[in-house]
């Protein structure tokens, strides 16, 4: 059975409460960087003159280091510690952005991606192993509010975008600008206590690459699942909006809104409906409402029931990934870096694959019709959560 976060009525310590503080302002700093990077994308594909053919390649180059990193990252976290690992890539992330920009030319700019990419999943394992030790250590679910924290990350990081540019500052002061922020919550992150026992058990080594099994393996597919739900809502979410009420561009893209507002909602309460319900219900209860969510989506005449859709498949989406690398971390079978690292390749498998496949899905179908895979999605997860059960 693997190690259950149970509720608890003792108040957390002073250093599990700056602890916590630290580990979320990390994980706001994942997201705000990456926030950057992705409403940057438009100006990197002027300043190179990329086509699409070769935006789309350097983007896969940049989702490749990710995945390469996984288990590196998992391997080093369980000799060296969660923290220390945690801490050390942070610096490298920080460095990486920077270097974007500073490209001469597009193989360098490859280099930069790749760069960026490996680290940005090297710190998502490192991370949310930190997470996983500081909620078994303050005995409740407090998971769910450190990845609000980091969807709150992205959208400060989109938003400055458009200050910045309304304002006529170039890419790479703010891109610069930007991490000079990070490297200042870094820097106050790095003084704080590691606020529980990070010490690798050296029982629970394993090897580099590593599979999920057992049990492990059905919340792997559960966070499979809501990543492809995840990355198609982000790329065709505004396009379906269009196709099926003849919206325009600005109201589409209230599609993608509507989804990551609900997501970031649920996100922030979702610790307190966990330690009420238990990770296997609120699986569940996410199963059903990504299910209801995409029926009304698909189903619904008119416009404001469809945005009413989307916000559903983002509630539904939510706590997917915070309850999966929580069970991942806390796994019988592997050790937590080596759990992280197989449900994260996963869940970023996911992420990559789902424009890919509602695209194929649009292409046959159309794009109304490709939508229907979200009531799949939801009917996995559903049928998947007894995983979380046992």
């Amino acid at each position: 059975m693997p190690r259950p976060i149970t509720s608890s009525d003792v108040p957390p310590t002073s250093a599990l409460r700056v602890a916590r503080r630290a580990v979320g302002a990390l994980f706001l700093i994942n997201g705000l960087l990456i926030g950057v990077w992705a409403s940057r994308i438009p100006a990197i594909t002027v300043q190179y003159d990329l086509s699409p053919g070769l935006l789309g390649l350097l983007l896969l180059v940049l989702a490749t280091g990710a995945v390469m990193a996984f288990p590196f990252s998992g391997y080093f976290m369980d000799r060296v510690g969660s923290g220390n690992v945690t801490r050390a890539i942070t610096a490298v992330y920080i460095i990486s952005i920077v270097l974007i920009p500073l490209a001469p030319d597009t193989i360098v700019l490859s280099g930069a991606l790749w760069l960026f990419g490996a680290v940005h999943g090297a710190m998502d394992v490192a991370m949310n192993g930190w997470a996983a030790k500081l909620e078994t250590a303050y005995r409740r679910p407090i998971m769910s509010s450190f990845h609000a924290l980091f969807s709150v990350g992205t959208g400060l990081g989109a938003a400055s975008t458009f200050f910045v540019a309304s304002w006529g500052v170039g890419m790479l002061p703010h891109i610069m600008g930007a991490a000079l922020i990070a490297g200042i919550g870094l820097v106050w992150a790095w003084r704080q206590p590691d606020g529980c026992d990070l010490t690798p058990q050296p029982g629970q080594k394993a090897p580099l690459f590593v599979l999920p099994r057992e049990q492990l393996l059905a919340v792997a597919l559960i966070a499979f699942c809501a990543s492809i739900g995840e990355g198609g809502n982000a790329d065709w979410g505004s396009l379906f909006l269009m196709e099926t009420t003849a919206a325009d561009e600005a109201r589409g893209a209230l599609a993608y809104t509507a989804f990551s507002l609900a997501m970031v909602t649920v996100r922030f309460v979702g610790d307190r409906l966990i330690s009420m319900a238990g990770p296997a219900r609120v699986v569940r209860f996410s199963g059903m409402m990504a299910i209801a969510g995409s029926l009304l989506t698909m189903l619904a005449p008119d416009y404001a029931a469809k945005l009413i859709g989307f916000a559903g498949l983002g509630a539904g989406f939510a706590l997917i990934s915070p309850i999966a690398y929580s069970r991942a971390a806390n796994d019988d079978v592997l050790s937590p870096g080596a759990g992280l690292a197989s449900v994260a390749t996963m869940g970023y498998g996911g992420m990559l694959l789902g424009p890919v496949i509602i695209g194929a899905l649009a292409a046959a179908f159309g794009i109304g019709q490709a939508f229907a895979i979200m009531v799949c999605l939801g009917v996995g997860i559903l049928l998947l959560s007894h995983a979380l059960g046992r």
